[in-house]
């Protein structure tokens, strides 16, 4: 005899209520058990690579600034956007090496041959931050549209845009993460702080500024540079200014006190990078200086406080 329709109907009832008791109570995830080994504070940044993001006006010379890290001491490599972006750099004798990265596959493949093959004594310039996020979107949406034809190519949904922010945020976690130095490069946007004031920020689109909060909040340098402002009018020689501590509305730090309030670029000083980042290693030698000290009983850290505050002095205030 066939099932009546009553019974057929308890049973669809019963994988219903199934489901709806699997979405109400979701799977059991336990963290794993991990083994925490404790460092000292100050030196345990020794062996850890410096991490700077610079961001400015386009056209403003960054591209030029972080090209002078490759001065002939240092191995220095661009992953660039840019078909002739990194011309400025090589013109004036940077010696960087170069991987073209036309497409978001090429951000990531780039990553990764960082993180296989380079040192802490190795950097990865990243330029430009701004157009591979840009790229990521339209990875996204190419993928949406290869599985659904009627998707369009130009308009996310608003599952994408999730996916968009969490992968790059993943994404720019693993340059931090990375054994080897990290400059990122961007341009700014103007964007509101939680009391309603502008900011000029890094330009890495996300609500309200969240995408460019997070990744400058994982960077230890983050410069904001352009041509200073005395300089606007033409007039003599143009200088750069590279803000190392904020001054609103712009965003900028320096986790090692090593650069001052900031740092001027003259007109045909091709090099300042590298000079900046030999500060930068100073700074992180004294502070594992003054630290084995306090361990054999001198009175380092007073040393160290007074040396703290001289860094911090600056040759002006910024414009």
């Amino acid at each position: 005899m066939p099932p009546t329709r009553g019974l057929r109907g308890a049973r669809g009832g019963g994988q219903r209520q199934s489901a709806k008791q699997s979405r109400e109570a979701p799977m059991s995830m336990m963290e794993a058990d991990v083994e925490i080994h404790e460092e000292n504070l100050a030196t345990s940044g020794g062996t850890a690579g410096i991490n700077m993001l610079i961001h400015g006006p386009s056209g403003h010379g960054k591209t030029l600034l972080a090209g002078g890290a490759a001065d002939g001491t240092r191995n220095v490599t661009f992953l660039s956007t840019e078909t002739e972006g990194v011309a400025s750099a090589r013109a004036v004798g940077s010696q960087a090496k170069l991987w073209r990265c036309p497409s978001w596959e090429h951000a990531v493949a780039g990553v990764k041959k960082a993180e296989n093959e380079f040192t802490v004594d190795d950097w990865l310039v990243v330029d430009s931050g701004t157009k591979m996020q840009e790229m990521y979107m339209r990875w996204i949406l190419e993928r949406e549209n290869q599985l659904n034809p009627l998707r369009d190519l130009d308009i996310p949904a608003i599952q994408n845009h999730q996916k968009y922010q969490n992968g790059f945020k993943r994404w720019t976690d693993r340059l931090i993460d990375g054994r080897f130095n990290v400059i990122f490069i961007t341009t700014s946007m103007i964007s509101d702080d939680a009391e309603g004031e502008e900011q000029v920020i890094p330009h890495l689109l996300g609500k309200k500024g969240e995408i460019s909060s997070y990744v400058s909040a994982q960077f230890s340098i983050c410069l904001y540079y352009s041509v200073a402002r005395e300089s606007r009018e033409m007039r003599g020689q143009i200088l750069r200014r590279a803000l190392a501590q904020p001054y609103p509305p712009w965003y900028a730090k320096d986790r090692y006190m090593a650069l001052g309030k900031f740092w001027d670029v003259e007109e045909g000083d091709y090099f300042a990078m590298s000079k900046m980042i030999q500060a930068i290693e100073k700074a992180r030698a004294r502070e594992i200086d003054a630290s084995s000290e306090d361990q054999t009983g001198y009175p380092s850290r007073t040393r160290a406080a007074r040396s703290g505050r001289s860094r911090l002095t600056g040759r002006g205030v910024a414009s």
